[in-house]
């Protein structure tokens, strides 16, 4: 029999309690098990419960109350559900399994002796993204460029004349250029100006907290790798031709960009910001990367708090994340 209904029902009594609490300010656990009208074993447990939610403070039989604005990146990170969860993890063994494959490729290719089976490609040196790219790029153009850049702080400035490559390769009938940046970057001062460029010149571009590691895909048949899984920038990287390989690639990219936010976007609607929340990000720096002031991203919090009916920013993480879920 499965433990959801129990689990819930827990966690909506949780919530009651610290409403409770909130209201009157109960300064120990037996004054609010009689406020409640509920057994004192049973209000000490949902206030542990809230104490590990970071709502209460919980030390012997004295309780103090948190702010509930206060953790609301946390609270909406905890409660955007168990499928954000999973799915994170589902990233993760994946990103596990690509990050074997330079090994594996490097191996593969030893081991067919005069019988090259994959298409693969080294570089070396500080700029060996750039050069990886440039040199594939101007050998085979490709129609579609997904990357991956944990690590943006060197594009910040551009090269003018790659910067004109780049785009010219990405613009036109059935192409395409996505990139997954991180947060950090995107709302970084040095990077504003070239952010702008890059968004008129035609790319697209999400955010996410932390990306897992750089990588890049172009048109389903090529992917282009560090030597080391995980490298922010490498600095060794190799390029493998193998529509196996992408395909592979390509599905945790799309998922990644499913769940990656739109930089600077303009929508009115307050999922952008709750998601870029849900990655660990706080209500300003979310605000600075949809291009938004502090004060509209509060007031789209407000405007979810009155569509879900919540009254506190608990409710509306607990509201939001059943709503993704469903």
């Amino acid at each position: 029999m499965s433990s959801e209904p129990a689990s819930r029902s827990s966690e909506l009594t949780s919530l009651e309690l610290l409403g409770a609490g909130l209201r009157s300010r109960a300064g120990t656990v037996s004054d609010l098990a009689a406020l409640a009208v509920r057994d004192e074993t049973e209000v000490r447990r949902d206030l542990e419960r809230l104490d590990a939610d970071g709502f209460v403070v919980l030390r012997g039989d004295q309780i103090s109350y948190t702010a509930p604005e206060e953790v609301v990146a946390d609270v909406v990170r905890r409660r955007a559900g168990d499928l954000g969860a999973e799915m994170l993890r589902r990233l993760a063994d994946l990103a596990e399994v690509v990050g074997q494959l330079p090994t594996l490729a490097r191996e593969w290719d030893v081991g067919a002796s005069e019988h090259q089976l994959l298409d693969i490609e080294v570089f070396h040196g500080p700029e060996a993204v750039v050069d990886l790219w440039h040199v594939r790029q101007a050998r085979e153009p490709a129609r579609r460029t997904d990357v991956v850049l944990p690590d943006a702080s060197r594009l910040y400035v551009a090269d003018p004349a790659m910067q004109r490559f780049w785009h010219e390769a990405s613009q036109g009938e059935g192409r395409s250029a996505r990139v997954i940046a991180r947060l950090a970057d995107a709302v970084h001062p040095l990077a504003q100006q070239r952010l702008t460029e890059e968004l008129e010149g035609g790319v697209q571009i999400r955010l996410m907290a932390e990306p897992p590691g750089w990588f890049w895909i172009t048109d389903d048949a090529t992917v282009a790798l560090p030597l080391v899984w995980g490298e922010r920038w490498p600095t060794s990287v190799i390029a493998v031709r193998s529509r196996a390989v992408a395909g592979m690639a390509s599905w945790l990219f799309e998922r990644m960009w499913e769940r990656a936010v739109p930089a600077r976007s303009e929508t009115a609607t307050w999922d952008p910001l709750l998601s870029l929340m849900n990655g660990g990000a706080t209500l300003e720096a979310a605000s600075r990367a949809l291009g938004i002031s502090e004060r509209t991203g509060r007031r789209r919090i407000s405007e979810a708090m009155d569509h879900f009916g919540a009254g506190s920013m608990l409710e509306l993480g607990v509201a939001w994340g059943t709503a993704r879920r469903s």
